[in-house]
């Protein structure tokens, strides 16, 4: 069956679900439902990135959608700050995550070209297995779309997730109020201070690239690989390139390499 296998559900209730959560992550936990998925960030106190999931409302429960290798971490954190609010976390390990073209469960918030967000049982997903798409179809479409994930493309406590595109994924809330390490990103938005950007790149070569690789070009480092696949024998990634000025893409050097590969801007 195909589903999301890197992917865990935590499950947090109580009476101060979202007020708790309203604080902590970059999206507006109030716009959560059972028929609106949302996306949000956890930064640290800097701004520099934490953790991303998807948020959702299910009777008096609110479900987070996290990397399963991050979900311990995000749970040990979210107790942390929970003090004495009226709030308890646990992990769900019945509900699985699954992706599908098909109009099943949840659009998915970053972008329509990602199709449906799709929570169930086993036995919930193996009764609509023909409409769900693989992992690598998944994480193919995610790259050509331009859509980084922490795991495969952030780093923890280092990366800014303006140069990611997070502004454009609907993961933040510029009108919520204060939430941990909302200062940098708040400012940054506003004075629009982008040093790199996100592209979608081919590599010549179908063998994979490690993440953070470093591009040149003409000998000099311009950028590093995030995640990479390989789709029809050609291996296309996410790339994060530092921009020569504010003029965007315009002028980015058209000779991209890593150690002799051939590295080509799609989008």
């Amino acid at each position: 069956m195909f589903h999301l296998k890197d992917r865990s559900i935590l499950e947090i209730s109580g009476s101060n679900r979202k007020s708790f959560l309203q604080g902590l992550v970059s999206n507006d936990v109030n716009k959560t439902s059972s028929s609106n998925l949302i996306y949000a960030v956890m930064l640290n106190a800097t701004g520099r990135f934490l953790y991303d999931f998807f948020i959702f409302e299910n009777g008096e429960k609110l479900f987070l959608d996290c990397f399963a290798a991050r979900r311990d971490e995000i749970l040990k954190k979210l107790n942390f700050y929970k003090l004495r609010a009226d709030v308890a976390l646990k992990k769900n390990d019945e509900l699985l995550v699954a992706q599908s073209f098909a109009k099943h469960g949840f659009r998915d918030p970053r972008s329509e070209e990602l199709g449906y967000r799709i929570y169930g049982t086993a036995s919930e997903l193996a009764a609509i297995e023909g409409d769900l798409i693989s992992e690598d179809s998944y994480n193919f479409n995610r790259i050509q779309n331009k859509i980084p994930e922490s795991e495969n493309d952030l780093t923890y406590e280092k990366s800014l997730i303006l140069e990611f595109n997070f502004d454009n994924l609907n993961a933040i809330s510029y009108e919520k109020g204060c939430y941990i390490g909302q200062e940098l990103t708040a400012r940054t938005h506003y004075k629009g201070e982008i040093r790199k950007k996100l592209f979608h790149v081919k590599i010549s070569g179908d063998s994979k690239l490690e993440k953070g690789s470093e591009i040149s070009c003409e000998g000099k480092s311009v950028g590093i690989i995030l995640s990479s696949i390989t789709h029809q024998n050609e291996l296309h990634a996410l790339a994060l390139v530092r921009l020569p000025d504010n003029s965007g893409s315009k002028n980015l050097p058209d000779k991209l390499e890593f150690e002799n590969r051939k590295i080509s801007i799609i989008s």
